[in-house]
C-alpha cells in the first residue's frame, strides 16, 4: 500500500488544506503578474491618447504627416502599435495568423512608414481589439504559459529563447518606443509651424 495514499485519504489529512493554500498562493502570484501587465497596457494607452490629443490640438490631423527626416508617418505609428499587439499574441505566442492580416501587412515592421489611407477610426478599432485580445490571453493563461519558450524556427531570432513573459515585456517596450515617436512627431510639427 502506498503510504502517501493513506496520508491523503486519512480524514484528518492536511492535503486538501495545503492544496487550497497552494492554489491561493498561485492566484495571488498570478494576480500580481497580470496586474503588472494591465498597468503597462493602461500606461501605453494613456500616453498614446495624450499624444494623439496633443498632436490634434496642435493642428496635426493629417495621418500622412511625416517629417522630411525619414521618421514614419503619424498614421503609420498609430496602426503599427496595434500591429505590435497583434503580432505579440497571435503570431509569437499563439503561433497563428494576425487578427487583421490586411492591416498587419500594411503596418508591420519593415514597411515604408507611410500611412496607407486607413481611417483613424479603423486604426483605433484595430488597436482596441488587439489590446483586448492581449489582455484576454493574459487573463486566461496559466502560469506555465508565461514561461513557455519561443522556439527556433517559430519566430525571428531576436525572440528565440525568450519566455512569453519576456515577449510581453518587449511588446510594451516597443509600444512605448513608438509613443515616444508620436512625441517626436508632435515636436517636429510644432517647430515647423512656429517658423
Amino acid at each position: 500500500m502506498n503510504p502517501g495514499a493513506v496520508f491523503r485519504s486519512h480524514p484528518f489529512s492536511l492535503m486538501p488544506i495545503l492544496k487550497r493554500q497552494y492554489d491561493r498562493t498561485l492566484s495571488v502570484v498570478r494576480l500580481i503578474d497580470t496586474n503588472d501587465i494591465h498597468l503597462a497596457s493602461k500606461s501605453v494607452r494613456k500616453w498614446r491618447e495624450m499624444e494623439i490629443r496633443l498632436l490634434t490640438d496642435a493642428g496635426c490631423t493629417d495621418l500622412a504627416f511625416r517629417p522630411p527626416n525619414g521618421m514614419s508617418s503619424f498614421g503609420w505609428v498609430l496602426a503599427h502599435q496595434a500591429a505590435i499587439y497583434d503580432y505579440t499574441v497571435n503570431m509569437l505566442i499563439e503561433q497563428g495568423q494576425p487578427m487583421n492580416p490586411e492591416l498587419f501587412k500594411l503596418y508591420q515592421p519593415g514597411t515604408s512608414g507611410d500611412w496607407m489611407g486607413t481611417p483613424l477610426s479603423e486604426i483605433q478599432q484595430y488597436f482596441d481589439i488587439t489590446e483586448k485580445n492581449l489582455l484576454e490571453w493574459v487573463k486566461t493563461a496559466q502560469p506555465a504559459d508565461f514561461e513557455q519558450i519561443i522556439e527556433e524556427g517559430t519566430a525571428p531570432s531576436f525572440f528565440v529563447g525568450m519566455t512569453c513573459r519576456e515577449v510581453l515585456a518587449n511588446a510594451f517596450t516597443h509600444l512605448n518606443y513608438h509613443t515616444g515617436h508620436l512625441t517626436a512627431l508632435r515636436k517636429y510639427w510644432e517647430k515647423s509651424k512656429s517658423v
